[in-house]
C-alpha cells in the first residue's frame, strides 16, 4: 500500500469520524430538542383546549348568573336564616285578605332540630329473578318462550320514590318551627287560604287542619235594633285551626343566627 492510499484512507476515516461526532454532538441533540419541543407543544395545545372548554362553561354559567341570583333570593325568602315571625304574620294577613278569611290567632312553638331522613335498604326479595318465562305452544306445535316482566313490589316502588337527603342540610343548621294558625271564613275560602299558605313566599308545610262551626258574633244591646235587623251568620262559615311547619336555614357565618 503506497503513501497516497494511506492518506486517502486516513482522510476518509477522519471524515467519517467528523460526521459521527457532528451527529452525536450537534445534530442528534438538536433533533431530540426539536422532538421534545413538539411533544411539549402538543401537551400545551391539549391543555389550551381544556382551558377553552372550561372557560366556555364558566362563561355560560356567568351568563345565567342573574337567574341564579334571582333563584337564590327566592330561596332565601322561602327559608330565611332566622324565624322572622313578623314578616310571616304579614304574609298570613295578606293571604287572608285575598281569600276573604279572617286571621284570629297564631301560636309559634319552640324550634325543632332537623332529623335527617334515613333511607332503609330495600328488603331482599325471595326470588331475585326479574322476569318469568312462560312457554306457549303455537299452532304448528312449536314451543315459543315469552319473557313476562314482573311489576315492582310496593316496597321496591317506595324505595325508588324515597327522598335523597342532602349532606349540606344537618341538624346543626336546619330547624323547623311548628306554628298553629286560627282563621275564620267559609269552608271553601279556608281551603283557598291553606292553598295560598303552602304556595306563599315563605315555605310552609301544613301537617293537619280541622274545622268547626264559627261561634256567633256577640252584638251589644241596642233598643233601636230588632231581631229581624240582625243578619244571621252564614251556616257555611267555619273556624279552622291549621298546624304547619316553617323552616330556618341557619347561616354558620352569622354568630347571632347560629346562636
Amino acid at each position: 500500500m503506497d503513501k497516497n492510499r494511506i492518506w486517502a484512507f486516513g482522510a476518509a476515516l477522519a471524515i467519517a469520524a467528523t460526521a459521527i461526532l457532528g451527529w452525536t454532538l450537534g445534530i442528534s441533540p438538536k433533533l431530540n430538542e426539536a422532538k421534545a419541543a413538539e411533544i411539549q407543544r402538543a401537551v400545551v395545545e391539549t391543555q389550551n383546549i381544556d382551558y377553552e372548554s372550561q372557560l366556555a362553561t364558566l362563561q355560560k354559567q356567568f351568563d345565567n348568573i342573574g337567574d341564579l341570583k334571582s333563584d337564590l333570593a327566592a330561596l332565601q325568602l322561602a327559608v330565611p336564616n332566622a324565624a322572622e315571625i313578623p314578616a310571616f304574620v304579614t304574609q298570613l294577613d295578606t293571604i287572608g285578605r285575598q281569600r276573604d278569611v279572617t286571621l284570629t290567632g297564631i301560636i309559634v312553638n319552640d324550634a325543632q332540630s332537623y332529623v335527617p331522613v334515613v333511607v332503609a335498604p330495600p328488603a331482599a326479595a325471595a326470588a331475585p329473578a326479574a322476569e318469568v318465562e312462560s312457554t306457549e305452544t303455537t299452532g304448528a306445535g312449536v314451543s315459543a318462550t315469552e319473557a313476562v316482566t314482573v311489576p315492582p313490589t310496593p316496597a321496591e316502588l317506595a324505595a325508588s320514590l324515597a327522598p335523597s337527603p342532602s349532606p349540606l342540610v344537618t341538624a346543626a343548621n336546619f330547624v323547623s318551627v311548628p306554628i298553629t294558625v286560627n282563621v275564620e271564613g267559609s269552608y271553601g275560602d279556608v281551603l283557598e287560604f291553606i292553598d295560598g299558605l303552602q304556595k306563599g313566599t315563605r315555605l310552609a308545610l301544613v301537617t293537619t287542619f280541622s274545622t268547626k262551626a264559627a261561634a256567633p258574633v256577640a252584638i251589644a244591646p241596642n233598643p233601636e235594633v230588632t231581631v229581624d235587623d240582625i243578619a244571621p251568620i252564614a251556616p257555611e262559615r267555619v273556624a279552622a285551626q291549621i298546624s304547619a311547619l316553617i323552616y330556618v336555614l341557619i347561616d354558620p357565618a352569622d354568630p347571632i343566627a347560629a346562636g
